[in-house]
């Protein structure tokens, strides 16, 4: 109940574009009504400050009406949740009580844990302290990333070696690579795995707001020595697309025993052929039917392998080069894989093919170029 004296709904001199906004919310948050049909922008609000303000007033009577009559209860009783303020089939607004984390209601609420991106976005700018209260939403309610103003994309991000120093594009320094894992973490990004990222291609399940894949190719032995630690320290995963005729062949090479360490912490591993060999075209003096069958076993024959060595079903292939085409994405889907990925710049919207998604090699060693490969939204006005 709103306390005598502290609004007077029909004092135009109090009804100024602030509190307006306060008076719709404390409509639809106090009233029941589903939060996520009421969206409030900026806009709108400018909008309202323009209408005259007893037609304003009699407007905000009428919603009271609306809302009451449609929220009138029925024989559904939902139990609230201890220190809940609120509670409908979409929303819960909940009292902080300071004895935990928001992962920790994530999991209480959502699920899981890592779902906690779900509260953070439901709440931009909130103070998550002892006593607030936060809004908990309890459905996906945009698992494609889609908004008025444009959509969601996913950039993946692909290495390939490491070293203290280096002296080819394909090489990225030490300092460097630990520069652009705190910079993803300190500003907010979500590194996810190639399932989660699945779930986004085929809209089952939405995707933070700034999320990045990261993938390091071949299979070099400095991924297990210099950005394994690095991606343990601030929490981040990766996928590795190694191509099986070079694990283990010198101490350049990944072995398998580091492999299976580093799925073990939640890293996973994906197929980059068995010898990395172009798969686009034929080699010299190569029939057809032998560039067919070298293509088979290229695709097939490394996951076989992979599966085999790290008993999983691998589903995630880094073509060769970066070439691909009609044939060898039909192979690609014949063998089980379920994502396949160039190196072709951009990121990866919800409705892409899961089986040609774009890269970005981080190549220069520079922070700027970095930056520039984290677009995670496609600006395209759909108004």
């Amino acid at each position: 109940m709103v306390k005598k004296g502290s609004f007077n709904l029909f004092s135009t001199k109090q009804l100024t574009r602030s509190n307006t906004y306060v008076l719709i919310f404390w409509f639809i948050m106090f009233r029941g009504v589903n939060l996520r049909r009421h969206v409030i922008v900026q806009t709108q609000v400018d909008r309202l400050s323009k209408i005259p303000k007893f037609l304003l007033a009699y407007t905000l009577i009428a919603m009271s009406s609306l809302v009451s009559y449609s929220c009138t209860p029925t024989s559904k009783v939902i139990q609230l949740p201890e220190k809940s303020l609120f509670r409908s089939e979409d929303y819960i607004v909940y009292r902080l009580q300071g004895n935990g984390t928001l992962a920790d209601l994530a999991e209480k609420f959502l699920g899981a844990r890592k779902k906690v991106w779900m509260i953070e976005e439901a709440n931009p700018g909130a103070d998550f302290s002892k006593g607030n209260a936060v809004v908990i939403p309890l459905k996906e309610n945009n698992r494609g990333g889609l908004s008025a103003e444009g959509f969601q994309t996913i950039p993946i991000l692909t290495y390939h070696r490491f070293a203290e120093d280096c002296n080819s594009p394909l090489c990225m320094p030490k300092r460097l690579f630990e520069l652009q894992m705190r910079y993803l973490k300190e500003n907010g990004y979500h590194v996810i795995t190639p399932e989660e990222l699945l779930a986004f291609l085929e809209y089952r399940h939405g995707l933070p707001k700034k999320s990045v894949m990261i993938t390091m190719d071949d299979g070099y032995r400095s991924v297990y020595d210099i950005a394994y630690p690095i991606l343990k320290e601030y929490g981040f995963t990766a996928t590795l697309c190694i191509y099986t005729s070079f694990v283990g062949v010198s101490n350049i090479a990944i072995t398998w025993e580091q492999l299976r360490e580093m799925k073990a912490n939640g890293f996973t591993v994906g197929s980059h052929t068995v010898s990395h060999s172009d798969l686009t075209g034929s080699q010299e003096g190569e029939t057809e039917l032998a560039f067919i069958a070298r293509i088979e076993e290229e695709i097939q024959g490394s996951k076989k392998i992979i599966d085999k060595k790290l008993g999983q079903d691998t589903s995630i292939l880094a073509y060769p080069f970066g070439y691909y085409d009609q044939r060898s994405i039909n192979v690609a889907r014949q063998a089980g894989y379920k994502i396949a990925m160039s190196i072709r710049r951009g990121g990866n919207p919800f409705f892409v093919n899961p089986l040609s998604l774009r890269r970005d090699q981080i190549l220069e060693g520079d922070m700027q170029t970095f930056l520039s490969r984290l677009k995670t939204f496609n600006n395209l006005s759909l108004k």
